[in-house]
């Protein structure tokens, strides 16, 4: 009896001999990642996929007014016969250019607008075979200032151009020759004291595009810096 006992711890531990360096080494074999994961979880690579980018909405509470008559030169949409690709037909080219005259417009001007204000919206409209687009900006400046009643005094019957730049700072224009951007100025005083006075402005323009991107961005922060 004891002689089959002897015999089968021989045998197991002859077994284990052979065993256990095959099992250290598939234990202890492993990359850095592989003890990582064990150790941590899952991975956050790659992180780039398809579907879920950024997609924040809203703009940035700054934006540009040309009036129709005072540049020489506008950033301009291509024919669209003439894009080279998609992102060309929606993308206007050029830059704004203004007259040397005394006098003259020499920039364009900028305003300011209450953050959370600024909107874009593009709606669909006509019959079918001649569908376009009716493009309207709204923003809110605050206030009961002499200068904004003047802006708004000139801006009710000026059409023109409006840029302005969106959460990812890809700057937009709303206007183009022949259809340009006509702004209604709405002003309210408020009547309790805990009531915010100011001018919403509402900007329409008729278009083939539900959006028009600037190839060549404008430094709003240095116009900002010298208001004529």
């Amino acid at each position: 009896m004891k002689k089959s006992i002897y015999l089968t711890l021989g045998v197991c531990l002859l077994l284990m001999a052979f065993v256990l360096p095959e099992i250290q080494a598939h234990s202890f074999s492993v990359d850095p990642d592989t003890v990582m994961l064990m150790a941590a979880g899952p991975a956050f690579a790659p992180l780039n996929w398809n579907v879920g980018q950024n997609n924040m909405g809203g703009y940035k509470g700054a934006l540009l007014f040309v009036p129709f008559s005072a540049p020489t030169a506008v950033p301009l949409v291509p024919d669209p016969s003439k894009a080279s690709d998609n992102d060309a037909m929606i993308t206007a080219v050029g830059s704004f250019t203004f007259p040397e005259t005394e006098g003259a417009l020499k920039q364009p001007i900028y305003l300011y607008s209450t953050d959370a204000t600024v909107e874009y919206k593009a709606e669909q409209q006509g019959e079918a075979d001649g569908m376009s687009f009716k493009c309207t900006l709204s923003f809110f400046f605050p206030g009961n200032t002499p200068g904004m009643h003047a802006f708004n005094a000139l801006v009710k019957n000026t059409p023109g151009y409006y840029v302005f730049e969106d959460a990812d700072g890809k700057q937009m224009i709303l206007g183009q020759p022949g259809l340009y951007a006509n702004t209604a100025p709405s002003f309210n005083g408020g009547k309790a004291r805990a009531d915010r006075r100011g001018t919403t402005y509402t900007a329409t323009a008729d278009s083939n595009y539900s959006a028009i991107f600037l190839q060549t961005p404008i430094e709003m922060a240095k116009l900002a810096s010298k208001k004529e």
